[in-house]
């Protein structure tokens, strides 16, 4: 019996308790009408309308039996007619008895349909409940205006409470609506999931017939299926994280999380081999204790770890002797695993586990995180390669600065970061005095050891929040974050100094360059982004046209 049906026998019920009031009603002949004129007889109006709803309700039994025979549209017939009959067979009535029959079919069709058709059969009966007033009061000898207009008044009062109820009642329907297709996409979502768990399930059944074939005790057998279960499940996470992260440190965090998780150690630590400095560092770790993160970190290049990295053998140690092994001290470790990251063409570092209990760990495990230490090389070594790529995008291939590209992004994000935080932003352009001289004399490639000294030389005297970037040709330009006019002044006075007093050397070739820089700042000589560029520029001309080797700022605003 579907959600309809289950309506319609509630309706079947209350016209069942409604008939046996009306024909309780009429046997003890109560005064069921106000109105003294009515035309017609009470009697043959109550016996008919009580005949018609028996009759009707007869027919609604047969239909909801019936699955095939009952549906929307005949809910909607079955509504129509009640409303319809009480409309037109209980006008002789008091307005209780024909109200709350009306009620009665108006609201099953709000709170199922809405309210459409619940307007539509209100406005009928509205209507004929208004015909009848002028009918009733019209075949009357005396016309009295005032009744007629005191009952149209009424009529209008009780039929908008009754919109107004059934206009809940719609948005009741309304919401139900909403939630039922919610529900709907919901268990399609399910189902789709389950499809797909059932997939796995048949994949994993497969699997572990497989082994069953090859394994002589079933002991055996359940172990590997719940250890390739556990090792698909994990790599799958890994495989998906490798596809979609490309942050190296993101990366390592989320393979540090699903280690943990996976093989229910107390630590696990991902350590990373700087080839500069020839040592591990230690990247990841959920070790908090800041002393004992300390104790690791100035342990973790022991001969026994560079050796597992250089050899590129994995060690599982089941009995831990904490006086052997620096990096656990004062943690009470009873077995550690260590397993290299390493691919053919490079060492990138190791993966460190570590448990409290003794005999935590076997091959399986080791395997496992064997298999996840491959795919998480295979990760560094394309995070690695995507952050060079993205480097030669935003990076000037020759100065070893940053290029105009990234130089714009980055100054809309700072320009924005100033106006809503409110501090100053200073720009400045400089530019390397008769730099052309220096290629026409020297060559070219001297021109480009000149580029990139003076780009390092400013680089290197810089904030961390500083940016440096080549403009274009010779000139380069400084983005200064929380810096005043004055201090970008101070700032710029000594990288000027520091320029003019480098000595370039190149083979046979030594010589001394300077630079002009033009200096202006937020809020104080510019008000936008690109006022702030061009009285940058402009101060740069006037630089050049005073000599050179100087410093000119921008004129404040007002």
């Amino acid at each position: 019996m579907n959600k309809i049906q289950k309506y319609e026998k509630v309706m079947i019920n209350l016209y069942w308790v409604f008939i046996v009031l009306l024909f309780s009603a009429l046997l003890f002949k109560q005064e069921l009408y106000t109105d003294a004129n009515v035309y017609f007889s009470k009697e043959i109006f109550l016996i008919v309308f009580i005949a018609s709803i028996l009759s009707l309700n007869i027919v609604k039994i047969i239909f909801v039996k019936n699955i095939n025979l009952y549906s929307d549209t005949v809910f909607d017939i079955f509504r129509s007619i009640e409303v319809f009959l009480t409309s037109v067979f209980l006008l002789p009535f008091s307005d209780g008895i024909e109200y709350l029959s009306l009620v009665l079919p108006l609201f099953f069709i709000s709170i199922h349909k809405g309210k459409k058709l619940t307007y539509t059969l209100l406005s009928f009966s509205a209507v004929i409940k208004v015909a009848h007033i002028f009918i009733v009061y019209g075949i009357q000898e005396s016309f009295d205006v005032t009744k007629v207009l005191y009952s149209l008044f009424r009529i209008v009062c009780i039929y908008i409470l009754l919109l107004c109820i059934f206009r809940i009642s719609a948005k009741i329907y309304s919401e139900n609506l909403k939630n039922e297709q919610e529900n709907d996409r919901l268990i399609d979502e399910l189902g789709e999931k389950y499809e797909q768990l059932a997939f796995a399930k048949d994949k994993i059944k497969n699997q572990y017939e497989k082994l069953k074939e090859t394994n002589f005790k079933l002991e055996d057998t359940n172990k590997r299926l719940t250890s390739s279960i556990a090792e698909f499940y994990t790599l799958q996470q890994v495989s998906e994280a490798i596809g979609s992260i490309l942050d190296i440190n993101e990366l390592l965090n989320f393979v540090n999380d699903v280690i943990i998780g996976v093989m229910g150690v107390n630590y696990s630590t991902i350590l990373l081999f700087d080839q500069k400095k020839n040592r591990l560092k230690v990247q990841f770790t959920n070790i908090t204790n800041k002393e004992e993160l300390a104790i690791l970190a100035d342990n973790v290049n022991c001969e026994l770890l560079l050796d597992i990295l250089q050899n590129e053998k994995p060690l599982i140690e089941n009995m831990v002797d904490p006086d052997k092994y620096d990096f656990i001290q004062t943690r009470q470790i009873g077995s550690f695993m260590c397993v290299p990251l390493s691919l053919k063409s490079r060492k990138f570092g190791l993966t460190l586990i570590e448990h409290r209990n003794n005999n935590t760990f076997n091959t399986e495990n080791l395997r496992l995180l064997t298999t996840m230490g491959k795919q998480v090389s295979m990760a560094i070594e394309n995070a690695e390669l995507y952050a060079n790529l993205q480097e030669m995008a935003t990076v000037d291939g020759l100065t070893g600065v940053y290029n105009r590209v990234y130089f714009h992004e980055k100054f809309e994000a700072e320009f924005k970061m100033a106006e809503e935080k409110g501090y100053s932003l200073s720009l400045v352009i400089l530019d390397i005095d008769f730099f052309k001289i220096f290629n026409d004399t020297y060559g070219h490639l001297f021109g480009d050891v000149v580029l990139k000294e003076v780009a390092q030389t400013v680089k290197n005297n810089l904030r961390g929040t500083d940016t440096i970037a080549r403009f274009g040709g010779e000139e380069f330009v400084l983005i200064l974050p929380r810096t005043s006019i004055q201090q970008a002044h101070e700032k710029v006075e000594f990288l000027r100094t520091k320029i003019a007093g480098n000595v370039i050397k190149d083979n046979l070739i030594s010589a001394s360059v300077t630079a002009s820089f033009g200096i202006a700042c937020y809020p104080e000589t510019s008000s936008n982004q690109v006022g702030l560029i061009r009285d940058a520029d402009n101060a740069l001309y006037k630089a050049k046209e005073n000599g050179r080797n100087c410093i000119m700022i921008s004129p404040k605003v007002g």
